[in-house]
């Protein structure tokens, strides 16, 4: 499961950008079946240009939106679209609730599924934004630490943004493919900035990383131990695109042009990483250098149940509340 790399992307480009989609999970925020307060947004058919709102993170995963944006396909819908930089996609649950926010970008599947399932709100899931890829990914260790495969991981302490949300359901999944008891492993909460200066003064064995921190690991001399995205894991869904179904069943019509302007956009960036890499700069702090050789997620056009529902059964295989039945919650 070792991959080779000759990408690196230097540690200034990388600590510059706060990778949320494996974000907190929801805590703290407003309860309630959720919505908008605002009125109905008018109809993307009718006369004049309806009005959405979406708090975006400034990572990978939001770049079909911005691709979609670029060339035209909200206009075509005929959508007024207002994008709003967000630090963490479960910190924008409260304006949803509150109706300051329509759609929240990048939202990380695991904490808004279990918000659904503890009645925080009621979602709709819109779009799918990213599926994993095995370069974007993964767990890294020092060379001199002797972790050079998962087996050599039982027993140690690995470095993840959080506990109990998507970086240890899928590392749990993929070490016990490997014959690894998850459960000798202890996970200790680092943000991923500061996860390479504690890997390097050994506070931990191993850290759990995605782009652009992978790479600045990679580039600083550790090595990596395995890719998160291969075996039970392979192509997993890491993020979406929500809203609250109050403001769907009050605004349809937006919600599907929103869709279906933003499908265009994934179709295109998929099918167009050069156009991902240049706009990448334009939202995130990532540099046209580093852009230029960072590894891509996938961009998945259409939404279907089935990868939701691969989220929602390791979430319950690891303890985690979840909705029952996924398909419900999509938007067709």
């Amino acid at each position: 499961m070792r991959l080779t790399r000759a990408r690196r992307v230097s540690l200034a480009a990388a600590s510059g950008l706060a990778v949320a989609v494996l974000a907190a999970a929801c805590g703290g925020s407003s309860s309630g079946s959720g919505g908008s307060s605002k009125p109905s947004s008018s109809s993307a058919a009718g006369a004049g240009k309806a009005s959405v709102v979406v708090g975006a993170l400034p990572i990978v995963d939001d770049a079909g939106l911005y691709v979609a944006q670029k060339e035209g396909y909200f206009k075509q819908a005929g959508l007024n679209l207002t994008i709003k930089p967000v630090t963490q996609s479960t910190a924008a649950i409260p304006d949803m609730l509150h109706g300051s926010i329509d759609v929240v970008a990048g939202a990380n599947y695991v904490s808004f599924f279990e918000a659904q399932a503890h009645g925080t709100l009621q979602l709709t899931v819109l779009a799918q934004a990213t599926d994993c890829t095995p370069d974007t990914y993964g767990l890294v260790a020092l060379p001199s630490s002797g972790i050079t495969k998962p087996a050599d991981l039982a027993g140690k302490t690995i470095a993840v943004n959080l506990t109990n949300n998507i970086q240890t359901l899928t590392t749990n999944a993929v070490l016990k493919a490997d014959g690894v008891n998850p459960s000798s492993v202890k996970y200790v909460q680092i943000p991923f900035p500061d996860m390479i200066s504690a890997l390097t003064a050994h506070r931990v064995d191993a850290i759990s990383v995605v782009e652009p921190f992978l790479a600045a690991a990679l580039g600083g001399g550790a090595k990596l131990v395995t890719s998160t995205c291969t075996g039970p894991a392979a192509s997993f869904p890491l993020s979406g695109y929500m809203a609250t179904q109050s403001w769907v069943k009050q605004n349809t019509s937006t919600a599907r042009a929103f869709q279906k302007a933003l499908e265009k956009g994934q179709a295109y960036a998929q099918a167009h990483p050069q156009v991902v890499r240049s706009i990448l700069p334009t939202y995130t702090k990532i540099t046209a250098k580093a852009a230029a050789s960072l590894p891509l997620s996938s961009f998945p056009s259409t939404l279907t149940a089935a990868p939701m529902q691969r989220v929602a059964t390791l979430m319950q295989g690891g303890g985690l509340a979840a909705p029952s039945n996924v398909g419900s919650l999509l938007l067709h």
